[in-house]
C-alpha cells in the first residue's frame, strides 16, 4: 500500500526552473478557471456572487435542472451529480492551484470532463471547448503530477523516501 501511495504522491522529476514553470502555469490557470470562474455559477463557495443566493456547498437549481436534462443516468439522481460536479470544480480547482494531491484530483477532473464530453447532449455550441481543454490538461497531470513548484513535491521530498 505504501508503494502505491509513493507512486501517487511523487511528481515526475523535472530538473531546471523553466520546465517546472511550464508545468506550473497550466495547472494554476486550470485550477483558477475551475474554482473561480466555472464553480461559483453553480456551487456555493465563499466567492460565489451574492446574486446567486447560494449558501456554502449548495447547488443552484438551474444547474440541477441542466444535469437532469442530460438524461440517463443523470436524471436518476441529478442533485448528487450536480453537487459532485460543483464540489469537484470548486475544491479540485483549489487543490490544483496548490499542487496538492494533484494526480488524484486530476483523475476526478478527468472523469467529470469525460462525462461532459461523451454523455451530455450536443447543442451545437462551442461550450464544449473549455471542457475538452480541462479534459486534456487533467489527463496530462494524472501522468506527470504537479512538478517541483507544488505541495506534492514538498511532501514527497520531506516525508516520502
Amino acid at each position: 500500500m505504501e508503494y502505491y501511495f509513493k507512486i501517487i504522491i511523487r511528481p515526475f522529476e523535472v530538473s531546471g526552473h523553466l520546465p517546472n514553470l511550464i508545468l506550473l502555469v497550466p495547472r494554476i490557470l486550470t485550477g483558477y478557471s475551475l474554482s473561480f470562474i466555472y464553480a461559483p455559477n453553480k456551487f456555493g463557495t465563499p466567492w460565489t456572487p451574492d446574486s446567486m443566493d447560494l449558501s456554502w456547498f449548495e447547488v443552484s437549481k438551474e444547474f440541477v435542472n441542466h444535469i437532469a436534462y442530460q438524461g440517463y443516468p443523470f436524471d436518476v439522481m441529478p442533485n448528487l451529480f450536480a453537487w459532485s460536479i460543483g464540489f469537484m470544480e470548486a475544491v479540485g480547482g483549489l487543490l490544483l492551484i496548490l499542487g496538492l494531491n494533484t494526480r488524484v484530483t486530476s483523475f476526478f477532473v478527468f472523469l467529470t470532463m469525460a462525462m461532459g464530453i461523451f454523455v451530455r447532449k450536443w447543442d451545437g455550441s462551442w461550450d464544449i471547448l473549455p471542457v475538452f481543454i480541462f479534459f486534456c490538461v487533467s489527463f496530462f497531470y494524472m501522468g506527470f503530477g504537479a512538478g517541483k513548484f507544488s505541495l506534492d513535491y514538498y511532501i514527497a521530498k520531506r516525508y516520502v523516501n
